[in-house]
């Protein structure tokens, strides 16, 4: 068997294996040439819209996930089917650069080179063949080869460290794809961290300068109490203070915190208090800052 070489750029992008060269527009491939054949995605945020290349244009049927289900062009309409954990049959033809969660799948092996070329996913064994650097004791799970928590069908990893519920991912690539052309303005995020199963934090600066950490999560009342999380494992607020710190998270290098939970913002109630004891000003969802 030929040796098969893959070449990454200096952010870590896969960007050339088996004669095919990838192009990215930040971390989303926009572009592979094989010789004289080229092909490229257009999308708006995560929404995958169409493909262009030598041989002509398709619009693109997905699902929630970005799944490529239907390619359309003029002249005929293709499906394209799956199993739950994104494998093909070798001879069912490939009508589209993108496949199972809007993946590009390697041309050699069949693999999903998840985060732009970090990690292999093998579809037909359903698990990673390599163990994620993030696992088993950071974000990555315990379980260093899972996939999705076993889970595919309501849960996505486009990064191969850690897994997003379907709905979220959705709901964000919604949101993406309607500000747009309506011009909102969209603020930078990074240093992207899971608690939990349901609990997300990230940092956003302001157009001043400002450092802002985002809590971002369901809550709701149980008992007269706010709860921050499923109702698998919801906590409380000091809970949640202590969930941050335990991630890593010195609320002393940040300028504001604000909290995407759902009534966080009602009266003075425990979040507040608690998010008050950090010494950084709060922003709630439905309400103004309180310092």
């Amino acid at each position: 068997m030929p040796t098969v070489i893959y070449a990454y750029d200096p952010l870590d992008r896969l960007i050339q294996t088996a004669g095919i060269r990838r192009f990215y527009n930040g971390s989303r491939m926009t572009t592979e040439i094989e010789g004289t054949v080229q092909r490229s995605v257009f999308q708006v945020g995560d929404q995958l819209l169409a493909e262009a290349g030598t041989g002509g244009s398709n619009l693109l049927a997905t699902d929630l996930q970005r799944s490529v289900l239907h390619t359309v062009n003029p002249d005929k309409t293709q499906p394209m089917a799956y199993n739950v954990y994104g494998h093909r049959p070798a001879d069912s033809g490939v009508a589209s650069v993108l496949g199972f969660n809007g993946e590009r799948a390697d041309p050699v092996t069949g693999h999903y080179l998840l985060g732009n070329g970090y990690r292999a996913f093998n579809p037909v064994l359903m698990r990673f063949n390599s163990p994620d650097s993030w696992s088993p004791f950071g974000n990555g799970g315990i379980n260093c080869y899972g996939y999705c928590g076993g889970d595919s069908v309501n849960r996505v990893d486009s990064s191969g460290h850690f897994f997003l519920a379907a709905l979220r991912k959705a709901a964000d690539s919604f949101w993406e794809f309607y500000r747009a052309p309506t011009g909102m303005h969209i603020k930078a995020t990074s240093n992207y961290i899971k608690l939990n199963s349901d609990i997300y934090v990230y940092e956003q600066l302001s157009k001043k300068g400002q450092r802002k950490i985002v809590f971002d999560a369901h809550g709701d009342f149980e008992n007269g109490a706010l709860k921050v999380g499923s109702q698998d494992s919801p906590v409380s607020p000091d809970k949640l203070i202590n969930l941050a710190r335990e991630g890593g998270i010195d609320f002393g290098k940040y300028d504001a915190v604000k909290l995407m939970i759902c009534h966080s913002a009602e009266g003075w109630s425990e979040v507040v208090v608690y998010f008050w004891l950090t010494s950084a000003p709060a922003d709630f969802k439905s309400g103004k800052s309180i310092k």
